[in-house]
């Protein structure tokens, strides 16, 4: 007998949903030309793009607005960092709070030091929104041990694809781009698959049901990230010798397939799951 049935959640909606997005991708964009850069040179290296250096933090500062249209006092944003010790919201707080200006400090003046003060802030922050979710009370489809590291490569593959979008190497197809966003997606794909159906937990199964629908794993699977896979899979076998109208159409449409995959999945899982967990007689309360 179902005592209290799940309430869905009221506090997050789309001003949250499109914070994860643009912070996610934010972050993912500049640690993945962290790692580039690193790949290229050996070293931190002062090489980064430019494009990386501010146009992360811009997005950053973009998205953190948005909440302000939520909370609806912007004046007392300066209270978050009074639980840095036991708040993860406090702690994403202070991440983008030194990633802003240390990323825009780089820009300005490029330092091993600030890009490497950077990077460690931009990941801080990627995690620690994670873990906000994942720390939410009573929260079915949220309280999963997997839900940072979701988020972790979800901001990795949404990053990749504005990485796609922003490459200046299009005619030559750089293949450490194309590579990046492959593993990306291919990481993306087997978390997610992992997080929808791992658990034998009745009412997380129930809270995510939305999320196994055939409209969704569509969505989701097959165009955010089957679709873009065979297409970075066909650009890296045909290299610079296809014709390149097609290749830069390819790489284009790949980027766009894992930022939109990623808005999907931040939408599902703040918008269609985010129900509490309901209490039934005789239920067992099971970790995921």
């Amino acid at each position: 007998m179902e005592l209290i049935r799940p309430i869905k959640q009221r506090v997050w909606g789309w001003p949250a949903v499109f914070n994860f997005v643009m912070v996610g991708t934010a972050t993912g964009f500049y640690l993945l030309n962290f790692l580039i850069a690193i790949l290229q040179e050996g070293s931190l290296g002062v090489s980064e793009p430019v494009s990386s250096q501010i146009l992360s933090p811009v997005l950053v500062c973009i998205g953190f607005s948005a909440l302000t249209l939520e909370s609806g006092r912007p004046k007392g944003a300066h209270h978050l960092f009074r639980h840095i010790p036991g708040s993860w919201m406090s702690i994403e707080t202070l991440a983008a709070s030194i990633f802003v200006p240390a990323a825009i400090m780089d820009w300005l003046f490029p330092h091993p030091i600030v890009r490497g003060l950077a990077a460690t802030a931009a990941l801080g922050l990627m995690f620690s929104q994670g873990c906000i979710v994942y720390s939410a009370k009573a929260m079915t489809a949220w309280n999963v041990w997997l839900m940072p590291l979701l988020f972790l490569i979800s901001g990795f593959a949404k990053g990749s694809g504005l990485l796609l979008l922003l490459t200046t190497e299009k005619l030559s197809l750089a293949a450490t781009p194309i590579k990046i966003a492959l593993i990306c997606a291919l990481l993306n794909l087997s978390v997610w698959l992992l997080y929808l159906y791992r658990s034998n937990d009745s009412a997380f199964l129930e809270a995510t049901k939305p999320m196994r629908r055939s409209s969704s794993l569509v969505r989701t699977l097959v165009v955010g990230h089957l679709l873009p896979m065979l297409l970075l899979f066909f650009l890296l076998g045909v290299g610079g010798n296809g014709g390149s109208g097609f290749q830069h159409i390819a790489i284009d449409l790949s980027g766009l397939a894992l930022i939109a995959s990623g808005v999907s999945q931040m939408f599902s899982l703040i918008i269609r799951v985010g129900y509490d967990r309901g209490i039934k007689i005789g239920e067992v309360k099971t970790n995921i």
